[in-house]
């Protein structure tokens, strides 16, 4: 038969195959579909070339998709539910000549995730595998890619990406590599930025050193990426991530390719390119020396006077008068960035909106920092002002500034906390969470540049999780304290702030919970820009903010429930007896019960009946 109808029964077969593995509760019968698997999937994916190398409708293009999709879902690239969700998109607009441009537009943007989607399924399939070849052999990292290149993913993302560009085109959208038109990219923050093009390759994902001159393309959403002037990805990642929140803020050009793109761009690593991310969600790639002088000159003038308004931000002093714990009842929206920082403030906040809903904590104030770090040129604080002054003059480089801050943060690390302020922690503690040793405590970071006005230090610092007893709980203090002085934290806070040196922190000392699910909630839907709440959730304590393979969802106001992607993290954190986390295996599949899901929706209306919004805060 022609390739239409040899990938129609194919993909169904090979979709039929995989139903039957899982159903298959003999070994030998497992093992002979799984056989007759591979056979099909090969076909398969020559049957898709093949048609793909034929002139196609739009219509044409949706089937071949739709029929990869079931093809994807077969082999085990793309779950059930995944399937469904791009299944419920597609299928009503090969049954009508009448579909609305959005309806169309929606379909295509949940097409581009099916490659992310079955990347995530191998690294969560293969992924204790995975870390242990790695470590022996770099190169294993690759072994997603190599998969999905020689199975029926490959032929979808060729298809995506031409209807991609079809779409782009409906919208007025133009993406452009290197002088090429290419579909599949999608706009995730807008900007401009020049620079040399670095691709990661997947084995230094986790750990490259990254400069902020760079526009970096990386395979996956990392959680600890260093500053860098732009960012290209093969995947969305997790939305409401502290990179993809850092990158927002910042003005940080950020934008997924689809894997078709990747040869382009490695054709063009290492050289100079110009990055442009329109608010219209257009996407440029050019390389700098290829653009006409005019433009050149033009891009260069304006990044060298930035728009009224733009300048670095100045970080607050803020009031270190107050210098002993403060308790929960005692903790206002109105302390944030003068008293403590605002994750305590707003949580006391919430917890006198919501008695007896919030956990309960204690937050050290800015003032007891800077008791503790504070007092002469020679103290930790007069060290670090005099760094950044000597750099600023010229007489200390970046080498030499990075050098000194990290005998500073080694300093503070090692500096003991008052025995005052011990005795009152441990009267405090004990009235609030108990016996010592009886608890565990999340040590969190808390400064005066957090949610500043085009800022936010989401995830810079650090957090000591679970921490039980008292001589580790003191240590952890300090710990916090020292972080705020970590190379990325001081990059990041560099690049925005006129005074990176007036930094104080807060630390908030929260109960631990021993929660089997958790993640971030936001009151908008930040994928099509509609009506409704965007949550991302994960298995464990922790999720969600780490840019791991979270469960997002976008909950619309009709009850109407959009998949973004499903929890694939091979490990969850479980609080851990002694102190600490342990990393055990994590389920695959749904997080939210359908209960769960329509519990948070009734929340966010209780939430926004009950506080105002800070809008522009």
């Amino acid at each position: 038969g022609s390739a239409a109808e040899r990938l129609e029964r194919l993909s169904a077969a090979l979709a039929a195959v995989g139903e039957g593995i899982g159903a298959a509760g003999d070994g030998s019968a497992r093992l002979a579909l799984l056989d007759l698997s591979v056979a099909l999937e090969r076909e398969t994916v020559r049957a898709a070339f093949e048609r793909l190398t034929e002139p196609l409708t739009r219509a044409d293009l949706l089937r071949t998709a739709l029929q990869l999709t079931d093809a994807a879902f077969g082999v085990g690239l793309l779950s059930s539910g995944e399937r469904a969700a791009l299944s419920e998109r597609l299928t009503p607009l090969l049954v009508t000549d009448e579909a609305a441009s959005a309806d169309y537009l929606a379909a295509v943007r949940a097409l581009r995730r099916s490659a992310p989607w079955a990347l995530a399924t191998v690294r969560y399939t293969f992924g204790e595998a995975l870390v242990r070849y790695v470590a022996l052999e770099p190169l294993a990292a690759r072994f997603a890619d190599e998969l999905l290149r020689g199975s029926p993913v490959l032929p979808l993302a060729e298809a995506t990406t031409r209807l991609a560009a079809d779409a782009d085109a409906i919208s007025g959208i133009s993406h452009r590599l290197f002088g090429r038109s290419y579909g599949g990219l999608l706009a995730l923050n807008p900007g401009v930025a020049r620079g040399p093009l670095r691709v990661v390759e997947p084995e230094a994902a986790e750990t490259a050193a990254l400069s902020r001159e760079e526009i970096v393309v990386l395979p996956l959403t990392v959680s600890d990426l260093d500053p860098v002037a732009g960012i290209l990805s093969l995947g969305e990642g997790n939305l409401l991530s502290h990179v993809q929140l850092l990158a927002r803020n910042l003005g940080i050009p950020n934008a997924t390719v689809s894997p078709v793109a990747a040869p382009a761009l490695a054709a063009g690593a290492g050289r100079a390119v110009l990055l442009a991310v329109g608010t219209d969600g257009s996407i440029v790639l050019e390389e700098w020396d290829a653009l006409p002088a005019e433009v050149r000159e033009r891009i260069a003038g304006a990044q060298r006077e930035p728009r009224a308004g733009a300048g670095p931000l100045l970080a607050p002093t803020p009031d270190l008068g107050v210098v002993r714990p403060l308790g929960l009842e005692e903790l206002r929206a109105t302390l944030a960035g003068r008293v403590v920082g605002p994750k305590a403030a707003n949580l006391g906040e919430l917890a006198a909106l919501f008695p007896g809903r919030v956990e309960q904590a204690v937050a050290l104030p800015f003032g007891i920092f800077a008791a503790h770090v504070g007092g002469g040129r020679e103290a930790p604080k007069g060290r670090i002002e005099r760094a950044f002054a000597e750099h600023r003059a010229g007489r200390l480089d970046e080498v030499a500034l990075a050098a000194e801050l990290a005998s500073v943060r080694a300093a503070i690390a090692a500096t003991p906390l008052s025995a005052e302020l011990r005795s009152r922690l441990e009267r405090e503690l004990g009235e609030r969470f108990g016996p010592a040793g009886s608890y565990g405590v999340f040590v969190r970071s808390d400064t005066n540049v957090e949610d500043l006005p085009g800022f936010t230090g989401a995830g810079l610092n650090e957090t000591v999780p679970n921490v039980v007893g008292l001589e580790p709980l003191w240590a952890a203090v300090s710990r916090v304290w020292a972080s705020v002085l970590s190379p990325r934290a001081v990059a990041w806070r560099s690049t925005i702030l006129a005074n990176p040196e007036e930094i104080y922190s807060s630390v908030l000392l929260m109960k631990s919970v021993p929660a089997t699910k958790s993640g971030v909630l936001v009151t908008a839907d930040l994928v099509e820009r509609g009506e409704g709440l965007t949550v991302a959730t994960a298995w464990g304590v922790g999720g969600a903010v780490d840019g791991e393979a979270a469960e997002t969802l976008v909950l619309r106001p009709d009850g109407d429930v959009r998949l973004i992607g499903e929890a694939k993290a091979p490990y969850q954190r479980r609080l851990a007896s002694k102190g600490g986390v342990e990393w055990i295996p994590a389920p695959k599949g749904p997080v939210l019960t359908p209960a769960e899901r329509r519990a948070l929706v009734e929340l966010a209306a209780e939430v926004e009946a009950r506080r105002a919004p800070a809008v522009g805060a």
